[in-house]
């Protein structure tokens, strides 16, 4: 057998070679030279297992090295960027390079005041709410309070100047009714802008003729200009489409505003109105709009100011020509609601342009050019209607039964809700005219109590809201208890025969 090396060695030197054949002898060293054997390979293990201990060691020494110095420069950077923030606090933090804990324990403090400042701006966002809220509601019961006599002086004007005054008495009415109409400009100015700054403005999506909407408009300026010996000139492009989708009555709003005022600031030449087909395709059709003057002008300086709220070019500009400052604000505001901007260039002394894009949908439909008649209203009898007016002010109630009496319409009268309900199961009328703000039942609760009783013209018979609010809530809310229609005081007599003459079907 070969035994370990070192065993061998000492075998060769004390042992003879005869006793190597005794088997106990032989046994027994057999196990020493595993034993060396065993031990050399156990040395082995450990020596390596102890070189790669150290190594392992030195590798986590640098690890936890660099960590410390990654530590201590975050910590570093930490005291920096806190001293810029807040270099009062700063010396809070520099006790010790690695002080974590008195930094963290001082971003605990500011996470604390952070917390305490956003309770405060919960507060104050509550705070703000609720005075927008109360705003608007102010705003709401203002319109109403000042429309209603606005609704007897409007009226009342245009009941006068149909009954043939005197050229003296004519002369004075056409004024007061100048006055009320701009008196009602302003209060509408004021509502719209309210109705922007709250969200509130909704876009409806009707087909028109972007044509007929463009020359209405014109037509019915067109007296304010002849007064002042202007002429308002229309150019359109023939290849506009017939009909377009969108939002008839705030397109006519914008170029309402920007026309009257061309006409207000230009005291003599002309207002120029275009309106060209930019492009088109399949789905959409963007005009360009365009309303020169040769008025005033706007000084360069001046031209960004337009367009703020309740601001002029000049105060001297408020003085000679009026206006609250928010028809131009309005009308941006409006543009950038549909997605368009509005541009303005301008000379003083030789007038201003102000242009604009807008992005319309197709339409299939077909309209035939049909303009309002410059002539003005014709009375048109409406005998054989009969119809209820719900309004519990008397003053209304009064005018509103003088055009009743004009047009030779049947009609009773209810000074609240309770009235009008009973007044509705016991006559038989083709419509009611239904004030909003009524005693014992307003007009919301009258209208759901008419809708619920049980025979099934009820549920048919045409309610047309008449109120002198015009906040836009409640003619959403008019609609969704049931109302047909809607009429806002002051009411346009044309408006208001055309909607009797609709609902009760006078001539079909």
């Amino acid at each position: 057998m070969e035994y370990h090396y070192i065993l061998s060695k000492q075998i060769k030197k004390l042992i003879p070679d005869n006793y190597l054949e005794d088997p106990v002898l032989k046994s027994f060293l057999e196990t020493v030279s595993n034993s060396y054997a065993s031990f050399e390979k156990t040395k082995k293990l450990s020596e390596h297992a102890f070189a790669v201990s150290e190594r392992e060691y030195q590798e986590v020494n640098n690890y936890l090295h660099k960590e410390n110095e990654i530590k201590k420069k975050s910590i570093s950077e930490v005291k920096k960027a806190i001293a810029s923030l807040s270099p009062e606090t700063a010396t809070d933090t520099h006790h010790s390079d690695d002080d974590l804990i008195t930094i963290i324990k001082f971003l605990q403090k500011q996470i604390e005041k952070a917390k305490e400042l956003e309770t405060q701006l919960i507060i104050s966002k509550d705070i703000a709410e609720k005075a927008a809220l109360t705003k608007a509601q102010f705003l709401s019961t203002m319109s109403h309070e000042i429309r209603t006599p606005m609704n007897a002086v409007i009226g009342f004007t245009h009941l006068l100047l149909q009954l043939q005054p005197r050229a003296d008495q004519m002369e004075y009415l056409n004024l007061l009714k100048f006055s009320a109409e701009n008196l009602l400009v302003l209060i509408n100015d004021i509502l719209d802008f309210s109705k922007i700054e709250a969200g509130k403005v909704e876009f409806e999506e009707a087909d028109f003729s972007i044509k007929d909407l463009v020359s209405n408009i014109r037509l019915a300026l067109l007296q304010k200009a002849l007064e002042k010996n202007i002429l308002i000139k229309l150019l359109i492009d023939q290849e506009l489409p017939n009909a377009i989708k969108g939002d008839p009555v705030r397109l006519g709003q914008i170029l309402t505003n920007l026309i009257s005022n061309a006409v207000k600031f230009t005291k003599e030449g002309k207002v120029t109105i275009t309106a060209f087909l930019n492009k088109r395709n399949d789905e959409h059709t963007v005009i360009d709009f365009e309303i020169m003057d040769t008025g005033i002008g706007i000084p360069p300086e001046k031209i960004d100011n337009i367009f703020d709220s309740f601001t002029q070019a000049s105060s001297d500009t408020t003085r000679k020509f009026g206006g609250t400052g928010l028809g131009l604000t309005i009308t941006k505001k409006l543009l950038e609601l549909m997605g368009s901007e509005i541009k303005v260039t301008s000379t003083v002394g030789r007038g201003s342009t102000f242009f604009f894009s807008i992005k319309m949908k197709n339409s299939d439909k077909e309209f035939a050019l049909n303009p309002v008649k410059e002539s003005g209203f014709e009375v048109k009898s409406l005998k054989g209607v009969k119809l209820l007016i719900a309004e519990d002010n008397q003053i209304n109630v009064i005018l509103a039964k003088q055009y009743m009496k004009l047009w030779d319409v049947d009609c009773d009268v209810a000074e609240n809700g309770e009235i009008a309900l009973t007044l509705v199961q016991t006559n038989a009328y083709d419509m009611v005219l239904m004030d909003l703000q009524m005693p014992e039942m307003d007009g919301y609760q009258t209208t759901i109590a008419i809708r619920n009783l049980p025979d099934e013209r009820y549920k048919n018979l045409p309610i047309i809201a008449l109120t002198a609010s015009a906040m836009l809530d409640i003619k959403d809310q008019a609609f969704i208890v049931g109302m047909n229609d809607y009429i806002s005081k002051p009411f346009n007599p044309d408006d208001l025969h055309r909607k009797i003459s609709q609902y009760a079907k006078v001539g079909n």
